[in-house]
């Protein structure tokens, strides 16, 4: 209901529902991307991994960590909790992975209280693949209709292009001990810099 209360305060529609009346709801698996939060179609498979702002980028900004060593730690720290670390590009950007606005607006220092990355799009994304990680392009334009925000543990929605919507799972700052309030602050200022959807879902368990 906090959260509710300052998305409303930022402008937003807002509302609270139950984790059953959300069918596509599925488990996460290991095999699964923590990949970002964009709504848009991946020529990647693995769509049961957490969603999250930029993908492993998403722990790195609600840290503080702008160096490249710190990200390689970031990814391993990813893995060893069950998920691949990965980051995305589009067809449209060049160089390709800045089509990933959460890093986009991050490297361009317009994340309030977030220090920009030491490092570019594509050597973020190296550095990531160098770890282990995985790289995806996602396809398409931007049609988000909604924002999901995720509190039921251990799940996420897969990405579908015919009904676009940005997925933040929320619960993973629980698994990462990240700053909740700065990490749906950034989420909320990510989404109204891209033009998105001031429209929430909050998915909370039955």
């Amino acid at each position: 209901e906090d959260v509710v209360g300052v998305l409303k305060g930022r402008g937003w529609e807002a509302e609270i529902v139950k984790q059953a009346d959300v069918s596509a709801l599925i488990p996460t698996s290991s095999d699964g991307l923590m990949k970002c939060v964009d709504g848009r179609p991946s020529d990647h498979s693995a769509m049961d991994g957490p969603k999250a702002l930029g993908g492993v980028y998403s722990i790195a900004t609600n840290r503080g960590v702008t160096d490249i060593e710190g990200l390689k730690k970031i990814c391993e720290e990813v893995k060893e909790k069950g998920s691949i670390p990965s980051c995305h590009g589009d067809e449209h950007a060049h160089p390709a992975p800045m089509g990933c606005g959460f890093f986009k607006l991050w490297s361009q220092s317009k994340l309030d209280g977030i220090p920009a990355p030491q490092f570019d799009s594509e050597e973020g994304k190296a550095a990531i693949m160098e770890a282990g990680g995985v790289y995806e392009c996602l396809a398409g334009s931007h049609e988000e209709k909604v924002v999901y925000i995720n509190f039921v543990e251990g799940t996420t929605l897969a990405p579908n292009g015919d009904d676009q919507a940005f997925v933040v799972d929320a619960w993973m700052t629980g698994t990462y001990n990240l700053d909740v309030p700065k990490y749906l602050v950034a989420a909320a200022s990510t989404v109204e810099q891209l033009g998105g959807p001031l429209k929430a879902k909050l998915i909370v368990p039955n």
